[in-house]
């Protein structure tokens, strides 16, 4: 058996993107192999797998695997990446706005460029803000907050970074967080309405070049702690800039999501 797919870029997360809405992919989507197909260097490697299904409601439903092989019940920029992606398949125009289900809840979203979108994510749901947590050799004040999958946001000055790799599995795996455990964010205010992020992510298990639902629990944070105004650009380890804003709707999220390659896998 041969599987399309198409590999995407948001912002510099990557993923393969599977068009299911016919459902005749089920019975090879299982955690192995998601798992397998997602490794770097061994198959076609990804940050997440992203599986477009069929939905009574809206046009299509999204529904995001980790590399790991386990789904999540959303990823910002996996949303933006699928809003493009179903353009391209044809099933939503181009230029439009419509909304989409995830395992997380119903999403808006908006064409805004050949290569950008935007998505309206679920509303956020804030466990705690800047709350004392022992580490090893010192302590940090941390924030959580859920923006469709959970987030754990770090302030720190420009050098703070240095010890991120380090830290970022410790804190990810904290008792704190429940079982689960986080996504950890560092977090660096770069200017007025500014910052930069590293994000770590579960799942994945490594540091990641951009998370979207990480940029937006951190311009939440800078928001609410630091008074930032939205939009707030936030600017992710691949170097692009997300933009987070506000509006009646409730948070966005937008930024480019581009198309990679198309390819077929030859071997399952």
């Amino acid at each position: 058996m041969k599987l399309e797919f198409m590999k995407m870029s948001g912002a510099g997360n990557d993923f393969i993107m599977l068009n299911n809405m016919d459902s005749s992919l089920d019975s090879i989507l299982s955690t192995e192999f998601i798992r397998t197909i997602c490794q770097r260097g061994l198959s076609a490697g990804a940050d997440g797998l992203i599986e477009m299904k069929s939905d009574p409601e809206y046009p299509f439903r999204m529904k995001y695997y980790n590399s790991d092989g386990n789904p999540a019940g959303m990823c910002g920029n996996g949303g933006r990446c699928i809003t493009i992606y179903a353009s391209l398949q044809g099933i939503v125009p181009n230029s439009s706005v419509f909304s989409f289900r995830s395992d997380a809840g119903v999403h808006k979203v908006e064409i805004t460029a050949s290569n950008t979108a935007r998505i309206w994510i679920t509303t956020p749901d804030i466990h705690f803000l800047n709350k004392k947590l022992e580490m090893p050799e010192k302590s940090i004040l941390i924030s959580f907050l859920d923006t469709g999958v959970p987030h754990a946001v770090v302030f720190v000055d420009k050098y703070g970074f240095d010890g991120f790799t380090e830290q970022a599995p410790l804190i990810r795996n904290n008792e704190i967080f429940g079982a689960e455990g986080a996504n950890v964010n560092y977090v660096s205010i770069t200017g007025d309405s500014r910052i930069m992020t590293r994000t770590w992510e579960r799942g994945v298990e490594r540091e990641t070049l951009a998370c979207g639902t990480g940029a937006v629990a951190s311009a939440i944070c800078a928001n609410l702690l630091y008074n930032h105004k939205t939009p707030v650009q936030v600017q992710v380890q691949s170097g692009q800039i997300l933009t987070v804003g506000k509006s009646g709707d409730g948070w966005w999220l937008e930024g480019e999501a581009k198309p990679v390659y198309s390819a077929v896998l030859l071997n399952i």
